[in-house]
């Protein structure tokens, strides 16, 4: 008997079911279509015409240098190929760069590409940490604010320790919110500690500041009424928390301090070469309260530990050391020393964010973030992860926001560049929280409009106050803001399917129209690079960022002064070259590859060693030739140009102006820079040979013979 035919219908594959398919698989591939695209916009940024820059930071691009050499100066961070001082930071940052240069020879790529690499970096961990939680809108928000802020643009761009501080602090703060949800919580909290830790040994206190946003975080994820169980778990959480933080934050100190003095470099930035008085005094409360460390010991301009001589340009044009070197209390441009972009930047107090040194870097979304990290506070006050989260990024933007804005010590503009993670995380938030709110109750409408049009006003303040410098988007910001405002009603009276997303849309959009002005600011840091990379500064090149350093003088005379020192070389000598600061050396060591001994350190004024110590240096062949005096340098001006303390890269005589062997109070120093200069004149021979460049006749003095009379006998 034959079978009946069974016809199996197969599905529709007409033009409807295939627009389905297509509308599906876009909305899975979307997302991370954005991802791809967020990550790719920030590495450009960072890298577009890089080696513009030069050695960005010579400063530490002079250890880089150094720290390729040795492992030994590599571990310790050491400043000079010769291991006399280490630079006034933890290495980690440095690793980095000097690895690079290490594996791939020294060059400006080499040295600034993982800065850069660090910054977009942290864009992806950000977008996916707030994706995770909040959805892909406020994820997408998130990293476009994050990778088109001006300042973050501007420091990626450099080697500086802040893209690997935001890096870590991020990473930390991902891991942390991971664990909220993970079996495995106890490996995700350790995480977010060892992370901590790691930006610790990048940046020292400053990587703690945030911490207590991530303990209050762990505690907001739990119930509002707790059990001995809850209890327990908060406090093991936190145990775990701290404990990693501080293992990994302690290692590399304990390690350094445990290490016998003799066979290691002296601690440049301590008083008793150790690295918890580093940690302690100088980046420690010195940076909050001013104080000896963190204030130039003749009361001029406070001495800022991330600059260095010298724009870092391969063609050795330089610069001073930030406002160094000018009358005290003014910097280059005769402007109060509180200036835009200065060693202190701005006037502390509540408001220093919004004024003029600091508002352009970091201020163009705070009403937004601020504003929108309330509501995101009563919008996900019952969901206990979603308030986590929201309480770790508006605890981290309020926590470095008033820690900057009350430091009375040395304070850069660029270190705001450390809040932008947490604006940017609560901007995208406040997109979603703001589409909740309206879907549940249209009168939140007002509370967007008020967040945007008060955002609009302080972004048109900031640019006012720089007349024609990137305004032309203005307007466009307007209308799309506007757009964003008005599809949010729309949704708002609608009732349909999709209205959740419309709304969510219309607040996403009129965000864009905030991304705008801040964005064409950040792109004048790609198109144009920076004219200061020991300060940099977003925006208009004024105050310390504006400041033009260059000179035919120092061109010519640096070139020629290390062509001197090479052709002088002794056989079997540990230094080129011995200068009273790392801040005359840099150059001389990041742009021509000289051994150069800082003395006193960055500043000039550790106190190191004694002159019959250098005497021994002497005798044992590892130095002769000394830099003393009016052309102490590595860069910048020719003497006195614009400069009370006449030296040639602004940065002054000797620190605060003293004579030689003399500390600020006129009393005989025994040990550091200034009593080793002092004996050197004394003692030592000035050479005068007209192979020399004219500034530094009369002021390198040649020590070969002069050991006995160094040590005084």
């Amino acid at each position: 008997m034959a079978q009946p035919e069974i016809t199996v219908s197969s599905p529709a594959r007409g033009p409807a079911a295939r627009w389905r398919f297509g509308a599906i698989a876009w909305r899975r591939l979307a997302p991370w279509a954005a991802f791809a695209a967020i990550a790719a916009l920030a590495l450009s940024a960072n890298t577009w015409r890089l080696s513009g820059n030069g050695y960005g930071n010579t400063y530490y691009a002079a250890a880089a240098r150094s720290m390729s050499s040795s492992w030994s100066n590599y571990f310790f961070a050491a400043f000079d190929p010769g291991g006399f001082i280490t630079v006034d930071k933890p290495p980690v940052f440095l690793w980095f760069g000097a690895l690079a240069a290490r594996i791939f020879g020294y060059s400006s790529w080499a040295i600034l590409l993982p800065s850069a690499v660090a910054g977009a970096a942290s864009v992806a961990i950000l977008w996916l940490t707030v994706r995770r939680f909040f959805g892909a809108t406020a994820g997408t928000v998130a990293g476009l604010a994050a990778a088109l802020s001006p300042i973050a643009v501007a420091v990626n761009r450099l080697n500086l320790p802040e893209p690997f501080l935001i890096l870590f602090l991020t990473g930390a703060a991902a891991a942390l919110l991971q664990s909220l949800e993970s079996k495995r919580w106890w490996l995700w909290t350790a995480l977010a500690g060892g992370l901590v830790g790691l930006a610790f040994n990048t940046k020292m206190l400053a990587a703690w500041i945030p911490g207590p946003a991530l303990a209050l975080a762990v505690v907001a994820a739990y119930p509002a009424v707790y059990r001995a169980a809850t209890l327990r778990r908060v406090g093991l959480q936190l145990g775990v928390l701290g404990a990693a933080t501080l293992a990994v934050s302690a290692s590399w100190m304990l390690a350094v301090d445990a290490w016998p003095e003799g066979s290691r470099p002296y601690i440049g930035g301590s008083t008793d070469n150790t690295v918890f008085d580093l940690v302690v005094h100088y980046n420690g409360v010195g940076r909050v309260e001013g104080g000896d460390g963190n204030r130039s010991p003749g009361g001029g301009t406070p001495g800022g530990t991330d600059g260095a001589t010298g724009t870092g340009r391969p063609d050795g044009t330089g610069q001073p050391p930030g406002d160094g070197g000018t009358t005290p209390g003014t910097n280059q441009a005769g402007g109060s020393r509180t200036g835009a972009g200065g060693i202190i930047a701005g006037t502390p107090g509540l408001w220093r964010m919004f004024d003029d040194a600091n508002a352009g870097q970091i201020a163009w979304l705070l009403p937004f973030a601020l504003g929108g990290g309330v509501l995101c506070l009563w919008a996900w006050r019952r969901k206990p992860v979603l308030r986590a989260a929201t309480v770790l990024w508006l605890g981290w933007v309020l926590l470095f926001g008033l820690v900057f804005s009350y430091a009375e010590g040395t304070y850069h503009s660029y270190y705001t560049s450390t809040m932008v993670p947490g604006v940017a995380a609560l901007t995208g938030m406040t997109v979603v929280a703001l589409a909740r709110l309206i879907r549940a109750n249209r009168l939140w409408l007002i509370a967007a409009a008020v967040l945007i049009g008060a955002t609009l006003w302080l972004q048109f303040d900031i640019t006012g106050r720089f007349p024609g410098f990137q305004d032309g988007g203005k307007p466009f910001a307007v209308a799309l803001a506007a757009a964003g405002v008005g599809v949010g009603v729309i949704a708002a009276l609608r009732s349909q399917r999709y209205s959740r997303q419309l709304t969510e849309s219309g607040m996403a959009l009129a965000v864009a129209g905030l991304l705008i002005v801040p964005g064409s600011w950040a792109s004048y840091e790609v198109l144009h690079g920076s004219t200061n990379t020991t300060l940099p500064q977003a925006g208009p090149r004024q105050g310390a960022a504006g400041q033009s350093f260059g000179s035919e003088s120092f061109d010519s005379g640096t070139a020629n002064l290390a062509a001197w020192l090479l052709a002088h070389r002794e056989e079997g000598s540990r230094w080129d070259l011995a200068v009273q600061s790392a801040m005359n050396a840099s150059t001389l060591v990041a742009a021509y590859d000289l051994s150069v001994m800082p003395i006193g350190g960055f500043k000039g004024s550790d106190p190191t060693i004694s002159a019959a110590e250098f005497a021994d240096m002497v005798e044992a062949g590892d130095v002769r030739y000394v830099l003393v005096g009016s052309s102490q340098g590595g860069g910048g001006r020719t003497p006195g140009a614009g400069s009370s303390r006449n030296m040639p890269d602004g940065g002054g005589t000797l620190p605060g102006g003293t004579i030689p062997g003399m500390d600020g109070a006129g009393s005989q120093q025994t040990e550091g820079a200034s009593a080793v200069m002092a004996a050197v004149q004394s003692s030592c021979t000035a050479i005068t040979d007209s192979a020399l460049p004219s500034q530094y006749r009369g002021s390198i003095y040649d020590c070969a013979v002069a050991a006995p009379s160094l040590r005084g006998e």
